[in-house]
């Protein structure tokens, strides 16, 4: 089997046989990919510290037919308040779930790694709810699935002031362009999407929002989701328990 070096992050593990895991992770050379950890759920495995949701590390991996192999890993960040924060770990789950749903597998696309990095450590420091939000929509930008804001998807006009949704065809429309099975769209809750979604993680600007526009977001946003993804989100409802 052939080896190769990669840095990565973890997004996903699951339990197999009685030592054993099977990985999701998201790297920098490769993008979104799964592998077998051998023995890592043994106490003294030198695998079992990186082995673990969220962890950032620098892996050897050996290529395989259907799962690649953990070779050795050596951990750069672990974000331990994910670890310690409840509503954090929550959130951040919701934005794994949503990455190993929508992104291909076996796609390099190392702007998004980096953003990916800088988002966990953004939940460290930063509103948990408006960072997964954030990281959603840019998560959609980057599997070519987003909707459109900024723009009328029909005509290309940038949009002004208040404007209309079309959830089916997914974006905004201008006046000129309304259908009448589209539906409100309120320049503030515009506003509020593209701002998200272009948040830069290393110079994030302040923002002031309103509950009601961020739940209006949330649900655009996660309608879209859920009709992508095709099946509910088990995330979801480890969120719910909230509250």
């Amino acid at each position: 089997m052939a080896l190769y070096a990669a840095e990565g992050i973890v997004l996903g593990t699951r339990s197999w046989g009685e030592a054993d895991k099977v990985m999701t992770i998201f790297t920098r050379e490769r993008g979104l990919l799964r592998a077998a950890a051998f023995g890592c759920r043994r106490p003294r495995s030198p695998l079992a510290g990186a082995m673990q949701m969220f962890v950032h590390a620098d892996l050897q991996l050996a290529e395989g037919a259907r799962l690649e192999t953990v070779k050795t890993a050596s951990v750069r960040a672990h974000h331990a308040k994910l670890s310690l924060d409840l509503t954090a770990l929550a959130y951040a789950t919701f934005v794994a779930e949503v990455i190993r749903a929508l992104l291909p597998e076996g796609v390099a696309d190392e702007v998004f790694f980096h953003k990916l990095a800088a988002i966990l450590t953004a939940f460290e420091t930063r509103n948990p709810r408006v960072t997964a939000l954030a990281a959603v929509l840019q998560t959609l930008a980057a599997a070519g699935l987003g909707q459109s804001y900024a723009n009328c998807l029909h005509c290309g006009a940038k949009i002004t002031g208040d404007a209309f949704f079309h959830t089916r065809e997914g974006g905004a429309l201008c006046a000129d362009c309304c259908t009448e099975d589209a539906t409100d769209f309120s320049e503030e809750l515009r506003l509020l999407l593209v701002a998200l979604e272009q948040l830069d993680w290393a110079h994030p600007v302040p923002m002031q929002l309103r509950g009601g526009t961020l739940m209006a977001a949330e649900a655009l946003v996660l309608a879209h989701i859920q009709e992508l993804a095709g099946q509910p989100l088990r995330s979801l409802a480890f969120l719910s328990q909230l509250g």
